[in-house]
């Protein structure tokens, strides 16, 4: 598995009228080391939190520290 720390992303949510919110989201893990994989995981903790299931992330802004294998 693939640890990335300080998962740092804005997010916007017209539904309940916020735009350019920044998050910090402490680490998240993944079993592939990729974008892709980093960006899904990403959607699935967004859409579980109280941001709600229509958070659209902003993919440009997505910056973390380097991963690491756990």
């Amino acid at each position: 598995m693939w640890r990335y720390n300080n998962v740092r992303f804005r997010f916007n949510n017209p539904v309940d009228s916020v735009h350019g919110q920044d998050v910090v989201i402490p680490y998240i893990l993944t079993y592939v080391k990729s974008k892709y994989a980093l960006m899904q995981a990403l959607e699935i903790q967004v859409e579980s939190s109280f941001r709600g299931p229509y958070a659209e992330i902003d993919q440009r802004s997505v910056k973390f520290d380097k991963p690491f294998k756990v």
